[in-house]
């Protein structure tokens, strides 16, 4: 099987201490491996296998409140996990 990469920005800042916890949180999805956070460009990258692992990775990173670049939610729903800013 062929892995792919993922490389999302996403909208809302969090920090080393936090990227710990979205860390752990994408590396229970089956077949996502390689997780890097970079708190300092918002972006998270991590490797795939299947579409659908890389779907459940963006619903969960908008659960913890950090949907990627571009979508509209409603932020009365969605606050970050990490307070530290």
């Amino acid at each position: 099987m062929k892995l792919s990469l993922a490389k999302i920005p996403v909208q809302n800042r969090f920090c080393r201490k936090c990227s710990s916890q979205i860390k752990s949180e994408l590396l229970k999805i089956q077949d996502i491996t390689n997780v890097n956070l970079y708190p300092t460009d918002s972006l998270v990258v991590f490797s795939f296998i299947k579409a659908n692992e890389l779907s459940v990775a963006l619903n969960i990173l908008t659960a913890l409140g950090y949907p990627p670049q571009g979508d509209r939610v409603n932020a009365k729903f969605i606050s970050p996990i990490c307070s530290c800013f």
